[in-house]
């Protein structure tokens, strides 16, 4: 058994957010995991985690019908919900985090991350794909205290996620300024979604670094890595799980591994349709970069 393996199941078999030591370098590498969507991935993350190069599975709560993640009983579970409504006046979905309140608990995940998205007040609490708030200070007031809220009702740290953005709303600077915002008022952790960021910044035209030096560097406990594509029209990009991270994202993930103080975990996003050969490559080559 690889010593790597053998130190995870020696710990909690969790990451946590961990002390800067020397500046702002993180005391210890991330972990690195990869989302998982359907059953049809059980297989090719269990090959991955045998193979020490992934040390845990992020999934989405609540379980669509028809299948749940098959890894390993060792395979450490990170939870997140990408669909409840917690920039909305109406509040967030009770139902739908009871759900997910049960599923981190089962897991032990050390924190939920959730989208920062307004998607309506339906019961299923989404309206068939994640939709951005208005970035005004009466949504960042009701996104505080839903995120608030929530934190409360999970019991647990929740970490907020932007949305890929194609068109400037609202009264704030840009939506990392909001995100920013929201997260210090409410105290909340940060995932920092590398594709998404980039497919914003060039959807409205913005210098490839918009945006890095906004958020607090001490909130930001994972990053979510996924390729990206241009749409058919070529003017607007969007994150794409069937491809590969572009080669500056990579760059881009090494680097902000050696300089984010509470840096815990690395999520690749890779779509079960997409080629397993690719998704082993990057694997393999986030490990080495990551350490």
């Amino acid at each position: 058994m690889p010593e790597r393996r053998r130190a995870i199941r020696r710990s909690s078999r969790r990451p946590s957010p961990g002390r800067g030591s020397r500046g702002n370098r993180p005391a210890r590498s991330p972990w690195l995991g990869a989302r998982w969507d359907e059953p049809t991935q059980n297989e090719r993350l269990r090959t991955a985690y045998e193979a020490g190069l992934i040390d845990y599975v992020e999934v989405n709560y609540p379980l669509m019908p028809g299948g749940s993640p098959d890894v390993s009983p060792t395979a450490p579970i990170l939870v997140h919900c990408p669909i409840n409504p917690i920039a909305s006046v109406h509040g967030f979905n009770r139902a739908l985090a009871r759900q997910v309140r049960a599923a981190a608990i089962e897991h032990g995940s050390p924190w939920i991350g959730e989208h920062l998205c307004w998607a309506g007040p339906g019961p299923e609490g989404r309206l068939g794909y994640i939709v951005n708030p208005l970035f005004c200070d009466a949504v960042r007031d009701a996104a505080i205290e839903n995120a608030r809220a929530l934190t409360a009702f999970y019991g647990r740290p929740i970490a907020l996620e932007l949305a890929p953005v194609y068109d400037s709303t609202g009264t704030f600077d840009s939506e990392v300024h909001f995100l920013a915002s929201v997260a210090r008022a409410a105290d909340t952790h940060v995932i920092f979604d590398l594709a998404h960021w980039t497919a914003s910044n060039r959807n409205l035209r913005r210098p490839a670094d918009f945006g890095l030096d906004v958020l607090e560097p001490e909130r930001i406990v994972e990053l979510h890595l996924a390729g990206i594509r241009s749409g058919r029209s070529g003017r607007f990009w969007h994150d794409s799980h069937g491809d590969v991270p572009e080669e500056e994202l990579l760059e881009l993930t090494a680097h902000l591994a050696r300089r984010l103080p509470r840096l815990a975990a690395v999520t690749f996003e890779h779509a079960e349709d997409a080629p397993e050969a690719d998704f082993m490559r990057t694997l393999e080559r986030l490990r080495r970069v990551l350490g």
